[in-house]
């Protein structure tokens, strides 16, 4: 007979996953052949922006189609984090992954994306329903794809225990030199003692989100239990597990049980969270200068270019951002981050773990057609 206690085990158990195997719609079906069959450019090159990383795979866009060859990128507004994002920068910057895998696809077919961001003003402090940028396919003669192309349904956010293999610093210069467009920096560290100190500060910073109530409740809203839920909805965090739809549909995995950060569920979670903070062999991270929306669409371009690099290299990455988060719970973490990164007078728009570890499978994703507005 299943236990309360049992049921929560069953969730501290199941990691963030994708669904597999789900009735009703394939949550992973965009993944494979993306766009295939379309005769519209611009549609070809959505179905791969969609596969674009986004905090909490929120996938917070939208489009409207334009002319023969426009397309607007909005931000979806209902899709941000309010809490644990304040300033709308982590979902910028997935806007930025997605105009990027949104050129790629399109210089696949022999187009140049011509792309005028923020063309009604740059918005502040957060994002607004005026349009993040417009992009114009032009065709272009003699062009070849961008060699990063191929990787973009290869690509994963691999949240699993890395290896203890470090990948040398040829490999880590290789994946970091395809984001020259960048208006900032791009480092990384295998050092010992400085991947020890940022193994240490993730852990606290993500140990510190799960004792806030506000961030939690964000991230339960975004939770999808089990593969019936995980079709249904295609988007969020999946936790996976035996049984783990049948027991939420029974009341056992409420939300004050994820809240609690005392619970057997909790502690248990957090234990094989921080086996993962403590395993990452190296950090990769984004800095600039300044810190405008169009710097931080540009860390998105450059973070979406590094994934796809590492993806080609065979390396792994899992943004490990909860110290970057801006709100007050997180001030302190927030500066020693700052000051571990040796980037006191500047802004770290991306925290990532690089390494090796065993693949997974793709994430939940919409239709591309769900992200064109009406």
């Amino acid at each position: 007979m299943s236990t309360r206690r049992h049921a929560l085990a069953l969730l501290a158990a199941s990691p963030f996953l994708a669904s597999c195997g789900a009735r009703g719609p394939d949550p992973a079906a965009g993944w494979r052949a993306p766009g295939a069959g379309e005769a519209d450019p611009r549609r070809f090159a959505l179905a791969h922006a969609i596969l674009a990383p986004s905090p909490h795979n929120t996938q917070s866009w939208e489009v409207a189609f334009d002319g023969a060859s426009g397309m607007t990128l909005f931000c979806d507004l209902g899709r941000r984090l309010p809490f644990t994002d304040p300033i709308d920068r982590q979902i910028t910057i997935g806007c930025g992954a997605f105009l990027e895998l949104y050129r790629l696809a399109a210089s696949s077919l022999g187009y140049a994306a011509e792309i005028a961001i923020f063309p009604e003003g740059e918005p502040a402090p957060r994002l607004d329903a005026r349009p993040v940028a417009h992009v114009a396919l032009l065709p272009q003669a003699n062009s070849a794809p961008d060699p990063l192309f191929p990787h973009i349904a290869a690509r994963r956010t691999n949240r699993n225990v890395y290896d203890e293999r470090i990948p040398d610093d040829a490999l880590l210069l290789r994946a970091t030199s395809v984001t020259g467009g960048f208006p900032g920096a791009v480092q990384w560290t295998s050092a010992l003692e400085r991947v020890a100190a940022l193994r240490d500060l993730v852990w606290r910073a993500f140990d510190r989100e799960l004792r806030t109530r506000g961030a939690q409740e964000e991230t339960y809203r975004w939770l999808r239990f089990g593969r019936g839920q995980v079709a249904e909805r295609r988007d969020g965090l999946a936790l996976e597990g035996p049984a783990i739809g049948v027991i939420k549909s029974l009341g056992m995995l409420d939300e004050e049980d994820f809240l609690d950060p005392h619970s057997f569920a909790n502690q248990s979670a957090a234990k094989d969270w921080r086996r993962k903070a403590e395993s990452a062999p190296a950090f990769v991270w984004l800095s600039s200068a300044n810190d405008a929306p169009a710097t931080r669409l540009g860390a998105g371009v450059a973070y979406a270019r590094l994934n796809l690099a590492a993806t080609a290299l065979g390396l792994a990455m899992h943004p490990w951002s909860q110290a970057l988060q801006e709100y007050g719970e997180m001030a302190d973490l927030y500066a020693e981050a700052k000051r571990v990164l040796e980037a006191e007078d500047r802004t770290v728009q991306m925290l990532a773990r690089v390494g090796y570890a065993e693949p997974v499978p793709a994430s939940a994703r919409r239709d591309a057609g769900d992200f064109v507005r009406a």
